[in-house]
């Protein structure tokens, strides 16, 4: 009967479930780290409280926006997050302006897997970190 148990808990992965500090198993989830930062201006100078909603698109299509920044009075934005290591992270960036003299814009920001770089932290589980610089500049409503 113990055979029997130790096969079924073989099976379900607790015979190699040893204490990480004694060289054993460690469960956890690779990831990359991102950062976006910008610059809201009407081609001249900044714009300032500009509504930045991003949206994750690669590696999947949301609907509803995942961050909301305001750029600051030198127009400017920042956005970090951490994602698994896919092929593709793709941040769509809408900015809005909430005093209506400007155009909505819409710009969207790739990742691709061979751009992140640096070598582990305190865990064997993070992949690299990448940064992309966006300028944004909004039309005025005619």
């Amino acid at each position: 009967m113990k055979k029997i148990f130790a096969c079924l808990l073989g099976l379900l992965g607790f015979a190699g479930c040893d204490d990480v500090i004694n060289g054993g198993e460690e469960y956890g989830t690779p990831y990359v780290e991102f950062s976006v930062k910008g610059t809201v201006t009407d081609g001249e100078k900044a714009i300032e409280n500009v509504k930045i909603e991003s949206t994750q698109t690669h590696p999947y299509l949301f609907s509803e926006p995942w961050k909301t920044l305001t750029t600051n009075a030198k127009g400017e934005f920042e956005l970090s997050g951490q994602e698994m290591p896919y092929d593709t992270i793709g941040i769509r960036l809408v900015a809005n302006d909430p005093g209506g003299k400007y155009k909505n814009d819409t710009t969207e920001v790739l990742f691709f897997k061979n751009e992140f770089s640096g070598k582990k932290k305190k865990n064997d589980w993070f992949e690299g970190s990448a940064e992309k610089t966006v300028n944004i500049t909004l039309k005025k409503k005619s």
